[in-house]
């Protein structure tokens, strides 16, 4: 099996980013066929609503999406990380899924059955203070979508990559994620 993590978090040193390497691995040790794609090393521009992409294949912006919508369309599981910033998910994630948008429009690509694991870290403490938030970016925006939203993971209380490693349970959680791909 192909999965792809795209991950949505700037530091390419912080804890979205281990635990989204951490799943990889873990589906690495069972033979599966992993890469991982820093959205923020992406040229990524926001979409301009033009609908050229309801009568055309494509969008028609000249940026990075079209590489990352072939990984996508290639992969048989994402992994879709980012860090909680006020509230919702970062402006690299949220460039991103905003242009799923050509992808809704298509009349030959979608992603049904595409199996998705989300991943959001957080500074709070609270597991369940964006909890909400969570789970209505899983139902209207990858549910609607027609991903297969497989598993959530909700690191809370993390800042930092050490922060990250002194949470067993979530490092367990994300060990058991990528041992069940």
């Amino acid at each position: 099996m192909k999965i792809v993590g795209f991950s949505g978090s700037p530091r390419k040193n912080g804890s979205t980013n281990a635990l989204i390497k951490r799943i990889l691995k873990k589906a690495e040790d069972n033979d599966h066929d992993t890469s991982m794609c820093y959205l923020n090393d992406f040229n990524i521009n926001p979409c301009q609503a033009c609908d050229y992409c309801k009568e055309n294949e494509g969008c028609d912006l000249d940026d990075d999406i079209n590489e990352l919508h072939k990984l996508l369309d290639n992969a048989d599981y994402v992994i879709i990380g980012s860090p909680i910033y006020y509230g919702e998910v970062s402006a690299q994630t949220k460039l991103f899924t905003d242009r799923f948008y050509s992808i809704f429009n298509s009349k030959t690509k979608n992603f049904k059955g595409k199996k998705a694991i989300l991943i959001y870290t957080q500074t709070n403490p609270d597991p369940k203070v964006y909890e909400a938030y969570s789970e209505h970016e899983k139902k209207y925006l990858y549910e609607f979508m027609d991903f297969d939203v497989v598993d959530i993971l909700i690191a809370a209380g993390v800042n930092s990559k050490d922060d990250l490693f002194e949470k067993e349970e979530i490092l367990n959680k994300a060990d058991a994620i990528g041992m069940n791909i």
